[in-house]
């Protein structure tokens, strides 16, 4: 009987812990335990399964960046940092971060963009003077009617960097850009402030942008790499409301 006591006991025990880890992590209860890793003001946006079994996922915002922290569920041991998986070869933590990004693009600094286009849509561009896929984009986008794309000059090298140096002090930037896209060698112009490239740049990691082209939307979405026409076009409608192009 009390061996029989015993084992009900532990199963009891069991059940219990089982049901304590299948319940949701509310957000209040997250807030709670970030507070002891973050000092600065955040608001949690989301609880969920993290990937890394036995763990929640809380995504936090602090200002307009976004963290991601995992919390055990036994509610003991915080991971405050990034989850690699050895098997697909990925960041986990950065690919997620990067699905929840979205651009203010009513502050993005137009002054550091080369413009391209008139129209009542709009597309923001991060290009690479080097960037074969960004010459494909290039074309494709001087055929679309209704559209003002603006270029951040985005280098990933130190020759693609003197490159767009050698773009940003161009008289006519739009055709400095395309001749280097075309394999050209820049033309010496005298020399201007090219803060803007670096501002670029910085722009650019904020945004967790670490490949050309890579495309920011009229609503802030941001896609990387290179559309096919089709896609592109769903892309700009979807994103301006529109249907058509005109």
């Amino acid at each position: 009987m009390k061996r029989f006591l015993l084992v009900m006991g532990l199963l009891l025990a069991l059940i219990l812990l089982l049901f304590k880890n299948s319940m949701a992590l509310t957000k209040e209860e997250a807030a709670n335990i970030v507070k002891e890793v973050v000092k600065k003001e955040f608001k949690i946006l989301e609880v969920k399964e993290a990937p890394l079994e036995g763990f929640w996922e809380v995504v936090a915002e602090i200002g307009q960046e976004k963290m991601i922290v995992y919390i055990d569920k036994n509610l003991r041991f915080i991971i405050h940092g990034q989850i690699l998986d050895r098997q697909t070869k990925k960041n986990t933590t950065l690919e997620r971060l990067k699905e929840l990004r979205k651009a203010d693009v009513s502050s993005l600094p137009l002054e550091n963009a080369i413009p391209m286009g008139e129209g009542k849509r709009r597309l923001y561009v991060f290009t690479n003077p080097e960037c074969y896929f960004c010459l494909q984009l290039h074309e494709e986008l001087k055929k679309i009617k209704n559209l003002q794309t603006f270029f951040f000059l985005f280098p990933v090298s130190p020759t693609s960097y003197e490159k767009a140096k050698s773009i940003w002090c161009a008289p006519d930037k739009v055709k400095a850009l395309e001749e280097v896209y075309q394999g050209m060698e820049p033309k010496i112009y005298p020399l201007c402030d090219t803060r803007a490239i670096d501002k670029n740049i910085e722009l650019g990691r904020r945004l967790l942008i670490d490949s050309t082209p890579t495309l920011i939307l009229q609503n802030g979405k941001i896609i990387e790499g290179y559309s096919n026409p089709e896609t592109l076009m769903n892309l700009l409608n979807s994103s301006s409301g529109q249907m058509k192009n005109d």
